[in-house]
Order: structure tokens, then C-alpha cells, then sequence
């Protein structure tokens, strides 16, 4: 409801304000600001929210950045690597055939953790064992005897877990691998699916019978499952590229060119499949239709003509909404009543205008249907009233006939309805304006009509400040102030921009010379004089007057000077390039240096910018450098020798001295 001093115009009912139910079935998020939605069957969580953090167990992530893991099964079993850099072909085994150890016999499940490597192997004769190895697969560190493992984790603080067939409990090992106790299964799951360890928990996924799966955390000192949300497991847990796994394969999200990422497919022996033979997982079962009744919502004006109702919601293929809408003069104690045979009855409409008599109170039934597996989400219903149309300022004739006037003043509606949609967002769109608090996805057409191209690699923190400095920008556009600042938003670094005329050295008089016997100025390097070229020899150019040489060197030149290390990459110094030509003046050339170590005092010195500072080298005393002197030594004559050097059994050691 309007929150002034004032005559309400609606009402709304979402997880903010209330739903103002009397009676529910098979609904959930009352409270949620995502929006009512039919309930799951068997609960569980969704698999393909933990899927991006949980890989499969045969499948494993890390060592260096984003390299794969994978072990095959037990008709070929191998232990494979692939960096995402590589060529998208079969992934190369760890061990080449004349070097592989032999360990593996049936492979299940793969853990990493910086260079260290676990492989759960279930054996032949269900000796199943877990291979701890180092070096990236180079080194084996330790044998775990282990019947029947399903998964396997390395935690951060040095353990070893391992999740065994028909139980949901996990056993620990220390880093050699001795035993250190188990943990019991939790109350009520399945077998154990997955495994994994980060952010100070143990995250462990079980399936039920049928099929459902469930989330559990165990932090590390308590060791009690819990169940868990898809939000904690994303803030414990890093995500993978990982984005979908079916029976047949798996696909991974690579960094194509210009961040654009690639979706390469894989099956579980490393050989590329098309995208499409790998099914998303399905999510779980949810209940067919749900229903939410609510109780009598009062207009507080008696006869009240109630306008419209626009309902914020997503109906995904297979879904649908129904409305129920009556009103009333009485506030009746239950709602099931007052849904008479008379009900107005909307089916897959989320904007139409109420057709019921005047009353002061409206009731609402609110149906929600799907297949099983989608679900329509409602997060807010707006509720108009009452009903104010164009109608009133045409003439009173038009109002004469009842019937003629309900006809008119419905058919006004649908335009007064748009025209509002229009106010509305003419009202709002100063906001869409504000770098700072429109979502990201508006960010690339905001900065479409401020004229700025995006990299697409840029983050949404870098897009917005860019865009908040636009107005400086423009005003300080093809100067060395705006220059600076351009590359100082992109690359968060603030550079030094040279201008070159300033190097110009057409009035030095030095070396002996004399005024009236030499020039107060040099030419041009690419002139040349008579008798001291071969002119039959070398090419004769014209370069312009000679007088004009000292105002011509260094024109329209600057140098744009980087700290070390910034724009390390040749991408990043090719974005660089492209800025700082669109952002100089269109008569200028520009020239890029890096900082480097060390530097030349004279007009090219700009500390800090391409200026590194180093410590001196260690003093040390005689030619072999045997002896070293430490910080602050000062070498002085001895009490009884002379003044004007130092002698070795004379000197004062100890005073200001040091040995190391």
C-alpha cells in the first residue's frame, strides 16, 4: 500500500508487504523475494546448482590454473591432464606408456590439491586402495587400503577423505596416511555421491532411492552433517568450468578469445562429443499444482470499483497461472465461500482489468500448475484501485447507456493502462542513468549511448567507474590529463604522458662556440651538406625550409611512459594501444615505453614511473670479498694510528662496526 499521507491507490502482496493468505497447498517462498513456486516432492537440492563446485567424482580441478583431471574406468584405466590452453583433441595421459607405474586397476574418483594428487582405486578382487602422489602424478607418497571407495577429497589442512560405497559416513586419513577416525553417516541419506573440502567444512552429497539428491556440510571440528544451502557451498567452495554432466560425458566452459568463453565436450575417456549428446541434469521432481487463498483485502472505501491487477511472474514452457478474483461489500471469515460461481477467472494472464461489481473487499485464489519438473514463479501482485479512466473527461453523453458506459470505459483502460506504463517508465528512467545502481546487464547500452565500447573482459566495478567518469572525460578528451586518467580507469595504473617538444635543444650554446659562428640550433638529422654527402649515391629529398627544422623536431609527438609490470601481456598492451588512439588528438602520434630497472637522469627521468630502485651491493674488505661489512659501518683510524687512513690491529672494532 502507498506509504503518504493519503487516499491508498493499491495494493501489493509479495514477500515484502505479505500475501495476506488464508490457506495454502504445495506452495513455497512465502518469504522468499524470489517468489512463491510449487513445492519439491521429496525435497533435496537442485544438481545443477551444486554442479559448478561438486564435479563428478572421476573428474577433478586444480594444480595450475584450471587444469582437468581424469581417471577412466576400469576397460582402459588411466590417469589423463588437460591444460584448457591445449588443442581440443583426447586428453594426454599423465604417465607415457613406457613410465606408467601400473598402479591403477579400476579407478573411481580423483582429488587435487596444489601438486598433490589422490586416486581411489576399487581394485580387481575389491581390494581397493587410494593412491596419494606427488608431483603432479611424478611421485608416489603413500598406499591407503580402502574396500570400496567411492570418492575422495584432500582437505586444506592436510587430510585425507574418503567417501565409501553404501554409506554416507567419510573416513579420514592424515597426510601419510594413517588413520584418523570417520565420520558417521548422516540421519536419513543415501549413498554417497561426492565429496569435496574447503572453506574450514567437509561438503558431501548423497542420492536417495529415488533419485533425489541432498546437500550435506560437516564443519571440521564438530564433524556433524548438516544439511546445507547452494549458497554456502558457493562461498566455500571455487567454481570450476564445469557446466553439464549426463551418463555420457561432461562439457567444460573454457576462456575463448576476448574472455568469450567456449564450451568444449568431453566423454568420460577425454575424447570430444558434440554439445548435444551431454543432457543437463534434470532437477527435482516438484508437486503438479499448488493453490494460495487469501483473505478479504480492504479497499477501506465502501463500493469500491476495483481497476486492475498486474502480477510480476515467470511461466517457463510447460507452466501456467490462474486467477480467481470476487468482491464483496462483507469481509467473510472464510474465503473458500466467497469464490461463488460468479468468480472472475483469468488463465495465463499477468495484466487484465477486474470485472466484478463494486464491493470493499476483493478475495483472491491464485492456482499455480506445471509438468513436475518446471515451475511458474510469482514474486508481487499490484492491485489498482479504484478505477480511475479516461472516461471521466469526455462528455456526459457517453455515459448515459450503462452497458455503453462499462463497454467504453473498458476499452479506455487498455490505453490508459499503456499511457500509465509510459509515465511510469519516463518516471524511472532517470535511473537507468546511474552507472552505479542500474544491474550490469544495462551497462554495455548505457555505454552505447555515451559513445564507450567495453572490453569483454571488463568487470562490472570497471564498467561503472568508467562510466561515472565519462563527464570528466569528455571535457579533458586529447589532453595529457585526460590521457592519463582514460588509462588510470582501464588499467589502475596512472602513467606519465612526455611531451616531446619540451626536449627541443635549438638554443644551447656550449662546447667552445661562439655567437655568429654557429647556428643556435641543430638541423635536421635527415639533411645532409654539400661535400660531406655522395650525391650520386644517396636519394635527394626535400624536407622543407631548414629555418623551420627547430620548430618541426618533437611537434605533435608524446610519450606515454607505463610503470613495470603494468599491461604485462601482448592483449593488454594491444588494448592499451587502441585507448590511448582514441583518446589523443587525431594530428598527434603516440609512442608507448615500459619502465624497466634502473634509470638516466636528464629530461627522460620520470621516478616512479619507469624508475626502479634497488639496494646497494654488500661492502666488503679486501679484493677476495671474504669479509663483508653490515648496515650502517663506518671504517676509521685506531686511538694510536694515523688520522688520514685506517690500518688493520689499529682500527676501533666494535664502535660503529658489524661483522657478519
Amino acid at each position: 500500500m502507498s506509504c503518504v499521507d493519503a487516499a491508498p491507490t493499491f495494493r501489493l502482496l509479495d514477500a515484502y508487504v505479505g500475501w495476506d493468505r488464508a490457506r495454502d497447498t504445495n506452495l513455497v517462498g512465502f518469504d522468499d523475494p524470489a517468489g512463491l513456486r510449487l513445492a519439491r516432492i521429496s525435497g533435496g537440492v537442485d544438481p545443477a546448482g551444486f554442479l559448478p563446485y561438486l564435479p563428478p567424482p572421476r573428474l577433478a580441478f586444480g594444480g595450475r590454473p584450471a587444469t582437468a583431471w581424469l581417471v577412466t574406468d576400469e576397460r582402459s584405466p588411466r590417469l589423463l591432464r588437460r591444460d584448457p590452453c591445449a588443442p581440443a583433441d583426447c586428453w594426454p595421459p599423465v604417465w607415457r606408456p613406457a613410465c606408467d607405474p601400473g598402479l591403477l586397476a579400476a579407478p573411481v574418483a580423483v582429488a587435487v590439491r596444489g601438486r598433490r594428487l589422490a586416486v581411489a582405486d576399487r581394485g580387481v578382487d575389491g581390494d581397493g586402495r587410494v593412491w596419494l602422489l606427488g608431483e603432479s602424478g611424478g611421485r608416489l607418497l603413500a598406499e591407503i587400503r580402502v574396500a570400496r571407495p567411492v570418492a575422495v577429497a584432500l582437505a586444506p589442512w592436510g587430510e585425507i577423505l574418503v567417501a565409501v560405497e553404501g554409506e554416507a559416513g567419510v573416513l579420514r586419513f592424515g597426510p601419510s596416511g594413517d588413520p584418523r577416525g570417520a565420520i558417521p553417516p548422516p540421519m536419513g541419506a543415501g549413498t554417497a555421491e561426492r565429496l569435496a573440502a574447503g572453506g574450514g567444512s567437509i561438503w558431501l552429497v548423497t542420492r536417495r532411492k529415488d533419485g533425489v539428491f541432498d546437500l550435506w556440510r560437516a564443519k571440521r571440528k564438530t564433524a556433524t552433517w548438516k544439511p546445507a544451502t547452494i549458497a554456502k557451498l558457493a562461498k566455500s567452495l571455487p567454481r570450476t568450468p564445469l557446466v553439464a554432466v549426463s551418463a555420457t560425458g561432461f562439457c567444460l566452459a573454457d576462456r575463448g578469445p576476448g574472455a568469450v568463453p567456449v564450451v568444449r565436450c568431453f566423454d568420460f575417456a577425454g575424447c570430444p562429443i558434440a554439445e548435444g549428446e551431454v543432457e543437463p541434469p534434470q532437477p527435482p521432481e516438484r508437486q503438479r499444482e499448488g493453490e494460495l487463498a487469501t483473505l478479504a483485502i480492504d479497499s477501506g472505501i465502501p463500493r469500491c470499483r476495483w481497476h486492475r491487477a498486474r502480477i510480476d511472474a515467470d511461466l517457463p514452457p510447460g507452466t501456467s497461472i490462474e486467477i480467481l478474483a470476487t468482491s464483496s461489500e462483507e469481509a467473510d471469515a472464510d474465503p473458500s465461500t466467497a469464490h461463488s460461481d460468479d468468480a472472475q477467472t483469468e488463465v495465463g494472464a499477468v495484466d487484465f482489468l477486474f470485472r466484478q461489481p463494486p464491493g470493499r473487499f476483493l478475495f483472491l485464489r491464485l492456482r499455480l500448475r506445471g509438468d513436475g519438473r518446471a515451475t511458474p514463479v510469482v514474486r508481487r501482485i499490484r492491485l489498482d484501485f479504484p478505477r480511475v479512466t479516461s472516461l471521466e473527461l469526455l462528455p456526459a453523453v457517453y455515459r448515459e447507456d450503462p452497458r455503453a458506459e462499462d463497454f467504453t470505459e473498458r476499452f479506455l483502460s487498455l490505453f490508459d493502462a499503456a499511457i500509465e506504463d509510459l509515465d511510469a517508465l519516463i518516471a524511472r528512467f532517470p535511473a537507468l542513468l546511474d552507472a552505479a545502481g542500474v544491474d550490469e546487464r544495462v551497462l554495455p547500452w548505457l555505454g552505447g549511448i555515451l559513445d564507450v565500447a567495453f572490453e569483454p573482459s571488463w568487470p562490472a566495478a570497471r564498467r561503472r567507474a568508467l562510466l561515472a567518469a565519462v563527464p570528466r572525460l569528455y571535457r579533458l578528451r586529447g589532453t595529457p590529463e585526460g590521457i592519463a586518467l582514460a588509462v588510470e580507469l582501464v588499467f589502475g595504473v596512472r602513467p606519465a604522458i612526455q611531451e616531446l617538444f619540451f626536449a627541443r635543444r635549438f638554443g644551447a650554446v656550449g662546447g667552445g662556440s661562439r655567437l655568429g659562428a654557429v647556428r643556435l640550433f641543430g638541423l635536421a638529422r635527415s639533411r645532409f651538406r654539400l661535400g660531406r654527402s655522395a650525391l650520386g649515391i644517396a636519394p635527394l629529398v626535400g624536407f622543407g625550409a631548414p629555418a623551420d627544422d627547430p620548430l618541426r623536431q618533437g611537434a605533435y609527438r608524446f610519450r606515454v611512459l607505463m610503470p613495470p609490470g603494468a599491461a604485462a601481456t601482448a592483449e593488454a598492451r594491444a588494448r592499451l594501444a587502441r585507448l590511448i588512439e582514441s583518446q589523443k588528438p587525431a594530428h598527434t602520434l603516440a609512442s608507448v615505453r615500459f619502465g624497466g630497472h634502473g634509470f638516466v637522469l636528464g629530461g627522460d627521468l620520470a621516478v616512479g614511473v619507469d624508475t626502479a630502485f634497488s639496494p646497494l651491493p654488500a661492502p666488503v674488505l679486501g679484493r677476495s670479498g671474504n669479509v663483508r661489512l653490515g648496515r650502517a659501518s663506518v671504517l676509521s683510524a685506531g686511538l694510536r694510528g694515523p688520522r688520514g687512513g685506517f690500518a688493520v690491529g689499529a682500527a676501533a672494532v666494535g664502535i660503529q662496526t658489524f661483522m657478519e
